[in-house]
């Protein structure tokens, strides 16, 4: 926009965003003070409590903060099970190589609020941090030193906000040992950093530590509940239900918009309310996920079997053996308890343990109604490992018998091709 059309719409009365409007006034004259009637949006001020201006050199940016204290229970959890907790176990699991010898104090959650999915135009028009921070209170008439959890969020009045908002986010960072997000990796950390470039300012998001809670949550979650949502996991997982205060993840650009275009702000209150939730459930969400990693135990059978498939992938043998064994000594569905089987019997043929392998084999043949995969292999070991050509006969057999009561289809017709063939060849060996 040029200077001259600029000038034209000031004539006009046309402001952009809402610098435009007053300020809130001080705690008691608000309290004191009656609504206004003439239908003059409110200022954000007023409608979020907490809120003021960080004020800088080329400008100023909106900041509501709040403060909880680690006892504070979100869901059926409370913020402080993190702390009790070392991130370090999470370099085990591929999470990142340098979380090793860190502490979560030391950590920034991050969790944007943007204006579209992708593309180089969507802006983070909120972004929500939340950390630990020490707090010095008096209890019991000592004073003493407690943690807190700090959650604070950045909003952007209008776009003339965001190069100071960017340098607020990167001088927070700069004391801060690494990233928490939920699927932070492929979105906000990248979005962000490229509004960085836009603005021509040098971030450090890509260079910390980063922990992403969606890869992770779905290794573990998946297979039980199916979607991973964050909204899900609340639910199904950490026992939250929000209020009717949140606002569904579609609707939100729309109502950032019209705030731009109106600048009535009393609906994003609701936006406020959603990434403070978000933030709040990531810490539950964080502390759920590394205890389970550091203990090898879970809430549900079915996560122990998801838990010991991951760390089998990862080369922990011994870790996978216990939580599979640990699984199958429990309450399993019939699916779950094949599919826990089926890994442990990988695990024993990996570590060339085939005494065992074979067991577990056996043990999944025996419950197997639609899969012959354990027949199969049963085949293999006693013609190639036991030389034994009839037990081979006999359990090839088995998995032809299987597949005759299973419906037709390009999968099981080729097994059977192979399996014929394989029938053929054992045959000429008794012969």
């Amino acid at each position: 926009m040029n200077d001259e059309i600029g000038s034209l719409l000031r004539q006009l009365g046309v402001t952009k965003g809402a610098r435009h409007l007053r300020s809130a006034p001080a705690p008691r004259e608000v309290e004191e003070r009656p609504a206004r009637d003439d239908g003059t949006p409110p200022p954000l001020e007023l409608l979020l409590p907490g809120g003021r201006l960080m004020e800088a050199a080329d400008g100023a940016c909106f900041v509501v903060e709040r403060v909880y204290p680690t006892h504070y229970r979100h869901g059926n959890d409370t913020l402080a099970d993190l702390l009790a907790i070392e991130p370090g176990e999470g370099a085990r699991y591929a999470l990142d190589q340098r979380l090793s010898g860190q502490t979560f104090r030391d950590f920034l959650f991050l969790d944007t609020e943007t204006t579209g999915l992708a593309g180089a135009g969507a802006l983070a028009f909120m972004v929500g941090v939340a950390f630990f921070e020490p707090h010095v209170a008096v209890v019991e008439g000592r004073v003493v030193e407690l943690d807190v959890l700090v959650v604070r969020q950045y909003f952007l009045r209008d776009h003339g906000d965001e190069p100071v908002m960017l340098r607020l986010l990167d001088e927070l960072l700069t004391n801060r040992a690494g990233l928490i997000s939920f699927n932070g990796r492929s979105f906000d950390v990248p979005l962000l950093d490229n509004r960085y470039l836009m603005n021509r300012l040098r971030g450090r998001l890509l260079d910390v530590p980063h922990i992403d809670l969606l890869p992770p949550a779905r290794r573990l979650y998946r297979a039980r509940l199916g979607s991973c949502a964050l909204g899900s996991l609340e639910q199904n997982l950490l026992g939250l239900h929000r209020t009717q205060d949140d606002v569904p993840g579609w609707l939100i650009p729309s109502l950032y918009y019209n705030y731009l275009r109106t600048g009535d702000a009393r609906e994003l209150t609701r936006v406020f309310y959603h990434n403070e939730m978000d933030m709040l459930s990531m810490v539950t969400l964080a502390a759920r996920i590394f205890r389970q990693l550091s203990t090898s135990v879970c809430d549900d059978a079915i996560d122990l079997v998801s838990l010991g498939r991951w760390q089998a992938d990862l080369g922990l043998h011994a870790e996978a053996e216990r939580t599979l064994r640990s699984a199958l000594d429990s309450d399993l569905p019939l699916e779950a308890y094949q599919l826990a089987l089926y890994h442990l019997s990988n695990l024993y043929k990996r570590t060339n343990r085939r005494p065992e392998a074979v067991i577990a084999w056996q043990q999944l043949a025996a419950v197997s109604t639609s899969d012959v995969a354990a027949y199969v292999e049963l085949a293999k070991h006693y013609e190639w490992h036991a030389g034994d050509v009839p037990a081979a006969v006999e359990w090839t057999e088995h998995a032809l018998a299987l597949l005759d009561r299973l419906p037709l289809t390009p999968n099981t017709r080729l097994t059977r091709s192979e399996l014929t063939h394989r029938l053929r060849r054992l045959e000429k060996k008794l012969g």
